[in-house]
């Protein structure tokens, strides 16, 4: 076979994994890596995220005495899901996870800082680690720069993936990539696919999450899942493909989010009959499907001024201001009239919250009610989105890609959405930070047993 490029490892997809990655095998050094990046102006999941990474056990946890461990927060997200991840690779993306926090702020340079306005449900401690701005942007930023900055790392923009290349054995030996009447092969010793999940792909979606095929999209569009179509041409087995992360905070009109806090800190949400319908404190993931599935596929959050106060500096928040997504209101006569609800019974609505927040119970169930609703208010109209996929690939310990008798496909590993991740077959299975330990720490353990393996077979 005639190759127009040859190196050690080429990683298809230049996003938070596939950068992290290329990262890492190239300052472990002696490694020659192709990061392939179908196009670079296009925002990633990382780029369009809040900037926040789960971890266990970090430094910035132990400074604020809290007593986390990877074994809880294996615990956490096992729950979340009902057993249904893989606990032995869900314990191992934990147990690495406060050695990612730990590299990016030493060795990459990006500031992170423990999340404390507010608290995420169902994690047992404080364990958000973000940008201090709450922004995946500048992340993504620093990781383009660093990789950018390696003579190890040859990064061609403009030149997506095209497909897999194996031997007569089934052994993945390169790929094919560029752009229309320009496609070269490239030959590599390993292959990492880093294509990101099928949020983008209508075809994918109403084969394995038909409930959300019609759903707003709130992800990356480049996420069509062709790095999962590969991954099963050459043999691999597919894991939690209805698995999906939902938004309930969207704001439709102007393409912005409210920070979950908004809620969570003490706001409510209504339908178009200006009545609550779900518990506030479901998680945002389940609140996605709950909210598409309203009359009209949305609804109104209302929040007011000491909520918005926790929160208002995100960069959700200060994104959706200057949008002018968000309406101050100083009665309850204001929200309705500006979202076209009735008066009468919007107030009902909020005089019954406030007297379940001083009685302690919540007829819908909410478990916390942090404090009742007081004038003025703030609000948004807000609808259920797809936020990105959760299933894909079938992956071991190391990122490897199994077939469906367990053994790898040679040379062939998987990360970041393109790889089955650990949130189970439903959107409430999805934990807060799951998506960044199969894109930062998954990616990070990937690049350092690509490393180690192409020195063995040295």
């Amino acid at each position: 076979m005639d190759w127009d490029i040859s190196t050690d490892v080429v990683v298809v997809g230049a996003g938070g994994c596939g950068a992290v990655v290329a990262l890492t095998a190239a300052m472990l050094g002696g490694v020659d890596v192709v990061l392939l990046e179908k196009d670079a102006s296009v925002p990633t999941n990382t780029d369009m995220s809040t900037g926040v990474i789960a971890a266990a056990g970090t430094r910035l946890q132990r400074a604020a005495g809290i007593p986390d461990t990877p074994e809880v927060y294996a615990a956490d997200i096992l729950r979340k899901n009902g057993g249904t991840s893989d606990p032995a690779l869900t314990l191992a993306l934990c147990q690495r996870s406060a050695d990612v926090i730990h590299w990016f702020i030493d060795e990459l340079g990006i500031p992170l800082e423990l999340e404390t306005e507010i608290t995420r449900f169902d994690h047992t401690y404080l364990r958000m680690h973000g940008h201090p701005t709450r922004s995946g942007v500048p992340i993504m930023q620093a990781l383009r720069e660093r990789v950018g900055a390696l003579p190890g790392v040859r990064y061609l923009d403009r030149t997506p993936g095209r497909g897999l290349l194996s031997d007569a054995a089934g052994a993945v030996v390169g790929v094919l990539a560029g752009p229309d009447g320009a496609v070269r092969r490239i030959a590599a010793q390993r292959v990492v696919l880093a294509t990101g999940g099928f949020g983008a792909n209508c075809e994918l979606l109403a084969a394995h999450i038909p409930e959300m095929a019609q759903a707003p999209y709130f992800g990356a569009p480049s996420n069509t899942g062709e790095g999962i179509v590969w991954g099963l041409e050459a043999g691999a087995m597919l894991a939690h493909m209805a698995g999906y992360q939902g938004l309930g905070y969207v704001v439709p009109d102007h393409n912005t989010r409210l920070h979950p806090g908004a809620i969570t800190g003490g706001g409510i949400i209504v339908n178009l009959a200006a009545r609550r319908f779900e518990r506030e404190d479901l998680g945002y993931s389940e609140w996605g499907r709950v909210l598409h599935g309203q009359p009209g596929g949305v609804g109104v959050a209302i929040w007011d001024e000491e909520a918005h106060r926790a929160v208002a500096w995100t960069a959700q928040m200060v994104e959706s201001q200057q949008a002018g997504a968000l309406a101050r209101c100083e009665t309850v006569g204001e929200v309705a009239q500006r979202f076209g609800l009735d008066v009468a019974t919007l107030a009902e609505t909020l005089a019954a919250y406030n007297r379940a927040v001083a009685e302690g119970r919540d007829p819908l169930g909410r478990r916390k009610l942090p404090k009742q609703l007081i004038p003025p208010y703030y609000a948004a109209r807000v609808c259920g989105a797809l936020a990105h996929t959760q299933g894909g690939l079938r992956i071991d310990l190391h990122g490897r890609v199994l077939r469906p008798d367990g053994r790898p496909v040679p040379n062939l590993y998987a990360g970041g959405g393109t790889a089955a991740a650990i949130s189970g077959d439903t959107p409430e299975g999805y934990l807060s930070g799951n998506g960044f330990l199969t894109t930062f720490v998954l990616g990070r353990i990937i690049g350092e047993h690509v490393v180690a393996a192409l020195r063995r077979a040295m």
